[in-house]
């Protein structure tokens, strides 16, 4: 099986490395060429969770049009503003057969790939898998957790078994889901809970679980999204808060992808994850005071930085 892994940050950069020691051929490809470089000429070495450090030798492109042609498996792992224009550049470089598997964060990423592919061809899925990038051709991997893949009906079907299969066959807990929508929306209250307020005071996921500030202040937000996935038919119940706590908790040493994108002053995702939760609030009349004030507080800092804001 030939896999190409678009978006190969942290995340992406930690699953390619695990997916090389299965029997597929992995390439990653980013735009960044300077971690794409490092990877290619020295490997990519990651600081395991028992602190250990190991090497990993894979095959990286930073050109779109020097990618391998015909991938059997593209895992799409960009941020989520930047799925369309990703998948423009795998026209010509696809065939009809080519499966699209998205295990990004926030919601609508499948929908967004469907468009372009047809939603024939896509997978969706959730890792709890954490990752922090530490400089090019340089990872810590973050915490533990399980992938779920799945057709976005809810269907069963064998392309969904091998993808499992590949990821256990790396060593990744995975599972098939018949419920990978509801699974998509766990996943974004967890990051509700934890990736802005990460994001905007600099710290590590494990804080939140140790600071009671922190702790209410994730439970406050988290509380809103529960209610909002219930207006959209995914019921979640409260214990949900209690859940992230334990994912801060256990992705401790992790600095949160939305950390990783203000540290590096970048584009974050906010507008998917808690700007998601607003918007869809305001849809159903569900007021979401602390969501949207820290999707206004992330903005001020992007336009901060970014230098969108005139002295």
């Amino acid at each position: 099986m030939n896999v190409l892994i678009v978006g190969a940050g942290a995340l992406g950069s930690l699953i390619g490395a695990r997916l090389s020691k299965t029997h597929a051929s992995i390439s990653l490809f980013s735009t960044n060429r300077e971690h794409m470089e490092a990877i290619r000429q020295g490997g990519l070495d990651i600081e395991e969770l028992d602190g250990t450090l190991r090497n990993y030798r894979l095959t990286t492109y930073f050109e779109s049009d020097k990618l391998p042609r015909n991938p059997d498996l593209v895992l799409v792992l960009v941020k989520t503003y930047a799925t369309q224009r990703a998948l423009s550049l795998m026209h010509g470089v696809c065939s009809a057969s080519t499966v699209f598997l998205t295990l990004q964060n926030g919601i609508g990423n499948w929908e967004l790939i469907a468009e372009i592919t047809g939603k024939e061809a896509v997978l969706a899925g959730s890792t709890a898998q954490g990752s922090t990038l530490l400089g090019p051709g340089l990872i810590r991997h973050g915490g533990n957790g399980p992938t779920y893949i799945g057709e976005p009906d809810g269907t069963t079907s064998q392309r969904v078994r091998r993808s499992v299969e590949l990821f256990r066959e790396a060593g990744l807990a995975a599972e098939p889901s018949d419920e990978v929508e509801r699974l998509i929306w766990e996943k974004l209250v967890i990051n509700v809970g934890i990736n802005a307020i990460t994001g905007l005071t600099g710290i590590r996921n494990g804080f939140i679980a140790e600071k009671q500030e922190a702790m209410d202040l994730c439970g406050s937000a988290v509380e809103e999204a529960i209610m909002v996935a219930g207006s959209k038919g995914f019921p979640i119940g409260m214990d949900m808060i209690h859940r992230v706590i334990e994912v801060a908790r256990a992705t401790a040493r992790n600095r949160s992808s939305m950390g990783q994108d203000v540290d590096k002053k970048k584009r974050t995702e906010i507008d998917a994850i808690n700007g998601a939760v607003v918007r869809f609030g305001k849809e159903v009349g569900i007021p979401t005071p602390v969501n949207r004030t820290l999707t206004l507080l992330m903005k001020v800092l992007e336009a901060q930085y970014t230098g969108q804001m005139t002295p």
